[in-house]
C-alpha cells in the first residue's frame, strides 16, 4: 500500500499535464489589418473610380465600402504600395473621405465643408510632437527664452468644390438641346477674329508660348498649355487644360480636365461629360458637370446637327440671309417698278400704251427678240469698247438698257393687272399697276420657279421694247415678219 500511494501520486501529476496541453488551443493564424498592412501589391487601372477602389480591396485583401457618386474616370499606376496606402493616396486626389473601423474601411465624396478644412489643413505646418519621456535620460537642458510669435501666413482660399453631377433625370431635353445650340451660336460668333484659333475635325493644342484670343474645335480635342484670353471650348472632344485661360471653359460631348496649376477665371461646365479637376488647379467661377443617363447620346447628336450647319456651303448660309431679308428686298423691289412704271405712265402714256398692246399681240416673238437682244449687247460692247470715243457709248448702253427694261416690265405688270377679276370697273391705271406688280413679284420670289418666271418676263419686256424702240414705231413701216406670214417667191 505504502509503494502504491508512492507510485499513484506521480502519475497523477504526469496525467494532470497531458490533459492541460490537449486542452490548449493552438494559435489562431493572423488574420489582423496589421499582416495585410506589409503586403504590397501593384496596382495599374483604367476605368471609373468605384472600379479602382475595388480592385486595390481585391488585391489587398482589404474590407472596403464606397458610396456616392463615383463614376469619375481615373488612370491609376502604383507600384510596391500597400493597399491602405493606395487607398489614402486616391482619396486625397480625388477629394474621398477615408474611414477605418477596425478591419473595415469606409469611402464618400467629400462634402465643401470637408474639401475646405482639408486643404487648410494641408497648407498649415504640422506639430511638432512632444518627446516621450524616459527614466533613463538625462533632464532636457533650458530652454531658450520664447520669440515674439510671428504673424500668421494668409493661405490663399482654396477653388469651390466641384458640384455634384447632375442626373439626366433632372433634366429636361430641350433644356439640353437649347444649350448646346446656344454654344454654338456663341462659339461661331466668337472664332472670327484675327487672333482666334479655331479647328474643324481634328484636334488643337494652344502651346505653352501661345496667347490667342479665342480656341474652338469642332470633332476633336483641344489642349491649353499657354494662354486663353477669352473662352475655350471643344464640341465633340475633351478639352484638357494645363495653362490659363481667363474666360469660360466648356466641353460639349467630352470632359473637361484641370490639371495641376492650371488656372480658368470663368465658368468650367462638361455637357455630356465630367469636369475633373486636380486640387492644384483654380476656378473662380462655377463648375457644371452634366452627364449619365442618356445626356451623351443627346448632346452627341446635337453636336452633330450644329457642326453640319457649320460646314454648310457658304452659298447656303447666303441663301438663308436672303431668305431672312427678303420682306425688305420685296417692298424696294415694288417700289422701284412701280415708282418707274408710274412716271412712265404720266409722261409717256402712249409709248406705254404701245408696249402694252405688243405685248399682248406677240408675247413669244417678244421674249425671243429680248434673249436675242441681250447676247448681242456682248459683242456690241466689245466693238465699243475698242475705241475711246465708244467706251462712253457702251457704258451708257448698258445704263439705258435695265431702265428700258423695268418699264417694259411694268407693262407687263400692267397686263397682268388688268386680267385680275378684282375691282372691275373700279381700276385706275396706278391699281392696275399695283397689282399686277404684286401678282409678278410674288410669284418670282417662289423658289426656282420664281426665277424662270422673272427671267421670261424680263424677256418678253425687254424684247417689246426693242421691237417697238420703246413704243415709237413710225406709222406706214411694214411690222417684222413672222415665220408665220412669211412667203415663198417663185
Amino acid at each position: 500500500m505504502k509503494i502504491a500511494a508512492h507510485i499513484l501520486l506521480p502519475s497523477l501529476l504526469l496525467g494532470a499535464n497531458v490533459a492541460l496541453a490537449a486542452e490548449t488551443p493552438a494559435p489562431a493564424p493572423d488574420n489582423t489589418p496589421a499582416a495585410s498592412a506589409t503586403k504590397t501589391l501593384d496596382v495599374s487601372f483604367r476605368g471609373t473610380l468605384r472600379d479602382a477602389l475595388k480592385r486595390i480591396a481585391e488585391d489587398g485583401g482589404l474590407n472596403v465600402v464606397a458610396t456616392g457618386e463615383l463614376d469619375t474616370s481615373v488612370e491609376v499606376h502604383l507600384k510596391g504600395v500597400t493597399a491602405q496606402q493606395a487607398l489614402r493616396t486616391i482619396a486625397r486626389t480625388y477629394s474621398l473621405r477615408l474611414d477605418e473601423e477596425g478591419s473595415i474601411f469606409t469611402l464618400r465624396p467629400m462634402t465643401g465643408s470637408e474639401k475646405e478644412a482639408a486643404a487648410t489643413a494641408r497648407a498649415a505646418p504640422k506639430a511638432e510632437a512632444p518627446p516621450t519621456p524616459s527614466e533613463n535620460k538625462a533632464p532636457p537642458p533650458p530652454r531658450p527664452p520664447a520669440l515674439p510669435p510671428v504673424p500668421p501666413v494668409a493661405v490663399a482660399p482654396p477653388s469651390p468644390p466641384l458640384p455634384p453631377e447632375i442626373s439626366a433625370d433632372d433634366l429636361d431635353p430641350r433644356e439640353i438641346q437649347e444649350r448646346v445650340r446656344n454654344g454654338v451660336r456663341k462659339a461661331q460668333r466668337l472664332s472670327k477674329g484675327k487672333r482666334d484659333v479655331v479647328a474643324r475635325g481634328h484636334s488643337l493644342e494652344v502651346k505653352e508660348n501661345d496667347s490667342v484670343d479665342n480656341a474652338v474645335v469642332y470633332g476633336g480635342n483641344l489642349v491649353v498649355k499657354g494662354h486663353v484670353q477669352e473662352d475655350a471650348v471643344a464640341f465633340g472632344g475633351n478639352l484638357d487644360v494645363y495653362g490659363h485661360v481667363e474666360g469660360d471653359a466648356h466641353a460639349f460631348g467630352g470632359n473637361v480636365v484641370l490639371h495641376p496649376q492650371s488656372s480658368v477665371q470663368g465658368d468650367v461646365s462638361a455637357i455630356g461629360g465630367t469636369v475633373i479637376r486636380d486640387d492644384e488647379a483654380y476656378v473662380e467661377g462655377s463648375t457644371e458637370s452634366l452627364s449619365g443617363g442618356n445626356i451623351g447620346a443627346m448632346v452627341a447628336g446635337e453636336v452633330k446637327d450644329s457642326l453640319k450647319k457649320e460646314f454648310r456651303p457658304q452659298d447656303v448660309r447666303e441663301d438663308d440671309d436672303d431668305d431672312r431679308s427678303g420682306v425688305p428686298s420685296f417692298i424696294l423691289r415694288f417700289a422701284a417698278l412701280f415708282g418707274l412704271g408710274f412716271l412712265g405712265q404720266i409722261f409717256f402714256p402712249s409709248r406705254m400704251k404701245e408696249l402694252s398692246a405688243e405685248i399682248k399681240r406677240q408675247p413669244v416673238l417678244s421674249g425671243l427678240t429680248g434673249l436675242l437682244a441681250i447676247i448681242a449687247m456682248i459683242p456690241i460692247t466689245l466693238v465699243l469698247a475698242i475705241t475711246i470715243v465708244g467706251i462712253p457709248a457702251a457704258v451708257a448702253l448698258w445704263l439705258v438698257a435695265p431702265l428700258a427694261g423695268a418699264l417694259g416690265l411694268a407693262a407687263v405688270a400692267s397686263e397682268i393687272g388688268m386680267k385680275l377679276p378684282v375691282l372691275r370697273g373700279r381700276k385706275t391705271q396706278a391699281v392696275v399697276l399695283a397689282l399686277g406688280l404684286l401678282v409678278l413679284l410674288g410669284v418670282g420670289s417662289i423658289p426656282v420657279l420664281g426665277w424662270m418666271v422673272m427671267f421670261l418676263a424680263s424677256m418678253v419686256a425687254f424684247g417689246a421694247v426693242v421691237r417697238t424702240r420703246f413704243g415709237s414705231r413710225p406709222r406706214g413701216i411694214p411690222e417684222p415678219l413672222s415665220p408665220s406670214s412669211t412667203t415663198v417667191v417663185g
